[in-house]
């Protein structure tokens, strides 16, 4: 039972390969769900952790060698928010670790978490101090920062001198870059294209977000600005107008030229750009020793993080307070992740998961001093703290809600042709509902 094939498909951040090369050396068990009849763990002293980072495995044979009295058991959730409250058969978690917890509905199964400032456990100036605050509910922490993600663009070595920014480009300057870098041949069809937005639905998404959407969760609704909305919807469709490429051609031209990965795509140099993620380009530059560079990408005073940074807390009916308070003092210690950046060094983990726990850790000493040890990229270019900026509260179900309403509804609304009717939003959202709350 407690092995269970569907866990290790590479579903979600967990695959694998990389649980094969870790097997040896785990100490813990990940279950994918536990009764209290079946929970074989002993219970006096254990710390039960819900995450949907597998990661968490190792923190918790690293913690477990030194702190045998209380040790920690991880239970693998696809989305630890969605899981609350848990089911009268299943036995509760200590803590709770993964993205999308800072909604009204989850801080009521969560501790006021002070105390470890109070008591001097943790200092806040350890932290980011935006990520840190993030975790308030009515002036009380609930939740801790772990670690967070950026949004990046690259481009090949071979083509940096169209980038003359060293480390940030806008949404403006990432257009006229790319559309300087277009090139049809004699029979006017394009051989390069220098970036393709309406190829990836997530910088679609981004430019929402720098356009000041503001999706957000009030009241178990999603909401937005539909003003900024249509605005957004506009200014894209006008970069193919004005840059002369239909969105049928562009589209096209994906088809034919970009069906590959993103560093691939640009360093085949039929596109100068391609966006992706600081946890996936840093993997893979690690990986794979890319003659890639990149850019976050901002507006004047912001980097926006991205949705999905992930939080922790300790369950307000929590077995064991002390034990979870004991193992979340340990993690947040630098030198500790140091050492788990150490250990995955030293067995070649760290090509399979960027950083701490899937991301920039939010402790900055760490971030700023200890991870460009390991992804010397980053010493070129480290996060800039004074422009990183939360995201707003989103919904436990954001990534589906995002996947199914908002995403789809940007590529129809961008690509439509003069006069084609657009399924509004509304009734994408409609759909969304009846298959996620009528199944």
């Amino acid at each position: 039972m407690f092995f269970r094939p569907a866990l290790f498909k590479n579903r979600g951040s967990f695959s694998f390969a990389l649980f094969s090369r870790m097997l040896p050396f785990i100490f813990v068990v990940i279950f994918t769900s536990c009764s209290k009849k079946e929970f074989s763990v002993p219970e006096v002293n254990r710390v039960v952790v819900w995450t949907s980072c597998s990661e968490f495995a190792q923190y918790a044979e690293l913690f477990n060698k030194t702190h045998s009295d209380s040790p920690i058991v991880v239970v693998y959730k696809d989305n630890p928010a969605e899981a609350l409250p848990p089911a009268k058969d299943e036995f509760p978690p200590d803590i709770i670790a993964g993205p999308f917890l800072r909604t009204d509905e989850t801080q009521k199964y969560l501790k006021n978490l002070d105390y470890f400032f109070d008591r001097r456990l943790l200092t806040s100036q350890s932290f980011y101090p935006q990520l840190l605050e993030s975790g308030r509910f009515h002036n009380r922490l609930f939740l801790l920062p772990v670690s967070f993600n950026l949004p990046v663009i690259i481009f090949s070595d071979s083509n940096e001198s169209f980038v003359t920014d060293s480390y940030t480009l806008s949404i403006e300057q990432i257009r006229s870059i790319a559309a300087s870098y277009n090139q049809k041949n004699n029979k006017g069809s394009y051989t390069k294209i220098g970036f393709t937005p309406l190829n990836n639905p997530d910088f679609l998404y981004l430019v929402t977000k720098m356009n000041g959407v503001d999706f957000r969760d009030e009241k178990n609704r999603v909401v937005w600005n539909e003003e900024r909305l249509n605005s957004s919807v506009t200014y894209m469709r006008n970069w193919f107008i004005k840059e002369n490429i239909t969105a049928a051609e562009e589209q096209n031209f994906a088809f034919k030229y970009l069906f590959m990965p993103d560093y691939r795509k640009v360093t085949s140099d039929r596109t100068l750009f391609a966006y992706t993620t600081s946890d996936v380009v840093f993997m893979n530059m690690k990986d794979l020793d890319l003659n890639i560079d990149y850019r976050w990408i901002a507006d004047e005073k912001s980097i926006l993080i991205e949705d999905s940074y992930m939080m922790m807390g300790i369950y307000k009916k929590a077995g064991n307070q002390s034990g979870a308070t004991e193992f979340i003092s340990w993690f947040f210690d630098s030198e500790n992740q140091e050492s788990v950046l150490a250990r995955k060094s030293d067995l070649n983990l760290n090509t399979e998961i960027f950083g701490i726990a899937g991301g920039f850790s939010a402790l900055k000493d760490v971030t700023e001093h200890i991870l460009p040890v390991y992804y010397t990229q980053l010493l070129s270019n480290l996060p800039p703290e004074n422009m990183m900026k939360v995201p707003q509260k989103l919904p436990a179900r954001w990534n589906s809600y995002k996947s199914i309403v908002v995403q789809p509804y940007l590529s129809d609304a961008i690509s439509a042709e003069e006069g084609e009717t657009v399924e509004p939003i509304s009734e994408l959202e409609r759909e969304w509902r009846r298959k996620v709350f009528d199944n």
